[in-house]
């Protein structure tokens, strides 16, 4: 079986890519995929690798935690999801950068010893993760976050890197938050593995978060009206649609943060288009772009 955990990260889908998967539980299953609803792991999950602290999961236990999450043992995959998986919001990041506990990937990967993990995670400029991530924080929680933010430790590599050091044998599933208006389908694709010939609800839901109801409604009869419509053709289409109908407020991000400047901004996404870069290179790392 595969098992395969979807890390976040926070402030990138929101809990979207999970909802959206969700309303094909039904088809999926019948393809030997198993989504089950988050309630029934997210808490479990996080107490049995916090009682392990690392440790390799017993078979019983190992057991147990698929009982309680799936009600199929034949399944040929699970997909599991969190933001919260490697931590919480206010610890994501530290004066040691991104995700500092991005090795406790290793501690969910140790309770199913017996079958494939994988993980899954999206990625965002620094320069907008910051500001969104601490919008979201208490006001002590924000301080302090700011007040650990040392910006040229601010790595996704890093990140990536750690997770592969700890998890030998398992493959990580990447893509930038920028870019999932135009690969939605394809990341839940990648994220199921479902049969790429049968399409999935949801695959606009994305979409829907940044156009305009009318430009929305526009572009579904476009591509209704294209059914063989190359996919090349398809995200040019979805960009000119974007750029046409996108709500101001989805699209245009205002950054306010003590210090920052216009130039720390083009740093930053400096940065994370060279990290993208050397990610890429990586081994057991599937890079999705459009």
């Amino acid at each position: 079986m595969e098992i395969l955990f979807h890390l976040g990260a926070h402030c990138t889908d929101d809990g979207l890519l999970i909802r959206s998967i969700l309303r094909n539980r039904a088809e999926l299953a019948g393809q030997g995929i198993l989504v089950p609803g988050p309630g029934r792991y997210r808490e479990l999950l996080g107490s049995v690798s916090t009682t392990l602290r690392g440790d390799t999961a017993s078979s019983d236990t190992e057991a147990m935690l698929l009982e309680t999450i799936c009600d199929d043992d034949t399944a040929a995959r699970i997909v599991l999801s969190n933001e919260n998986f490697l931590c919480r919001d206010k610890v994501a990041i530290s004066a040691d950068g991104l995700y500092p506990k991005a090795e406790k990937s290793a501690w969910l990967r140790r309770c199913f010893p017996s079958h494939d993990v994988h993980f899954a995670l999206g990625l965002r400029n620094p320069a907008t993760f910051v500001p969104a991530l601490v919008g979201t924080l208490s006001e002590p929680d924000r301080d302090a976050c700011l007040d650990a933010l040392d910006l040229d430790e601010l790595s996704w590599a890093d990140v990536i890197v750690e997770i592969l050091e700890a998890n030998p044998s398992a493959s990580l599933t990447l893509w930038a938050h920028e870019d999932t208006p135009f690969i939605w389908s394809e990341i839940m694709r990648e994220i199921t593995g479902h049969d790429p010939y049968i399409a999935l609800d949801g695959a606009h839901d994305m979409l829907a978060q940044i156009l305009s109801a009318d430009g929305m409604n526009r572009l579904i009869a476009f591509l209704d009206d294209h059914p063989d419509i190359t996919e090349a053709r398809r995200r040019k289409a979805i960009a000119a649609f974007v750029e046409a109908h996108a709500a101001p407020d989805e699209v245009e991000e205002e950054i306010d943060l003590p210090g920052w400047t216009l130039d720390t901004i083009a740093d930053l996404t400096a940065a994370y288009d060279d990290d993208i870069e050397r990610i890429k290179a990586l081994p057991r790392v599937t890079w999705l772009e459009p």
